[in-house]
């Protein structure tokens, strides 16, 4: 089964690079984005601060030392983005480099095994991916437990508003009151806000931060009621129910769905089992695959479909609400 090393890390490298590629391009083309970016870009005139203290306070979204000069180049502003929602302490530089140490140990490995340079760039390339796959799953971990805990924090703030208390008192109390991440968010906010920026500033940095649609409504809301006037307590409490009706018809759909999702990893899964299975119980049937050059690229191809098809099965079986 040696002779399948080589196939199964190239497909793995060919799926991660056009992963990759979709992912960029989803987040550059993503509508929902763009309007979020607008809503949040269009406000009217910011609050000024005399002299160069409009600029004294960094934002959190804004990297200083070698992080700061990284986050400017194109590629690595989306990067650093992700890294704030899915680990706000944790600096791009450090980022990059563990990335660059998982690549470079295992080369070493994969070289001292294998005893070739390609088998070594491949692995490399797959350990200088790992940290972005663990990204991914702490931000979207992340962004769901602030889903959840939205609701009722906006039910809390309007219940501090209706109590006669300001917007930033409510910021401070929320901070203290709901738990992490929601609450260090607020903390965030507020700190910035006592420190000499702006509500409506400290609100946008947050909203990037979070970047979640049903927050969009929330910073919103908050700055056109600043602007305008009117009783935030009660738009509030609309927000809430309408970001709880949101969360139902989520979770509605997700089990709807629940069939076809379970359908498509057993298909994806079926062949590789299946082709265990007969190597185990005749290893000479399926020699052919492993021992050849047309094998292994069909090997290699097969692996890569696979994986596209499972792909494309989630794709499928995810309804966006």
């Amino acid at each position: 089964m040696d002779g399948m090393f080589l196939p199964i890390l190239i497909a793995a490298i060919v799926v991660l690079l056009v992963f990759t590629l979709w992912q960029v391009a989803q987040s550059l083309m993503d509508p929902d984005k763009r309007k979020l970016k607008e809503r949040l870009s269009t406000e009217g005139p910011r609050t000024q601060i005399a002299g160069d203290g409009q600029r004294s306070i960094t934002m959190q979204t804004e990297a200083t030392g070698l992080s700061g000069k990284l986050s400017q180049l194109g590629p690595l502003k989306g990067i650093y983005r992700q890294i704030l929602q899915a680990y706000p302490d944790l600096s791009l530089a450090t980022f990059l480099i563990i990335c660059l140490i998982l690549a470079i140990v295992l080369f070493m490995v994969a070289f001292a095994l294998a005893g070739a340079l390609i088998v070594g760039g491949v692995a490399a390339v797959i350990g200088a991916y790992i940290p972005f796959i663990l990204m991914g799953r702490k931000r979207a971990t992340r962004q769901r437990l602030l889903a959840n805990q939205l609701p009722d924090g906006l039910d809390f703030l309007s219940r501090i508003l209706k109590a006669g208390h300001s917007l930033s008192t409510g910021l401070q109390m929320m901070s203290d009151e709901i738990p992490k991440p929601l609450g260090a968010e607020f903390r965030r906010a507020y700190d910035q806000h006592s420190l000499g920026m702006s509500m409506e500033d400290a609100l946008k940095d947050m909203a990037v931060r979070i970047e979640s649609t049903d927050f969009a409504f929330f910073v919103t809301a908050t700055l056109i009621q600043r602007q305008t006037g009117g009783d935030l307590s009660e738009v509030l409490n609309n927000i809430s129910g309408m970001v709880r009706q949101r969360m139902r018809l989520a979770q509605n759909v997700k089990a709807k769905t629940a069939e076809g999702r379970f359908t498509g990893y057993i298909l994806s899964a079926f062949p590789a089992v299946m082709f265990v299975i007969a190597s185990v119980l005749n290893p000479e049937y399926t020699s052919v695959l492993w021992k050849t050059n047309a094998g292994m690229a069909m090997l290699a191809v097969a692996f890569g479909l696979m994986l596209t098809g499972l792909f494309v099965i989630k794709k499928i079986t995810t309804v966006r609400v």
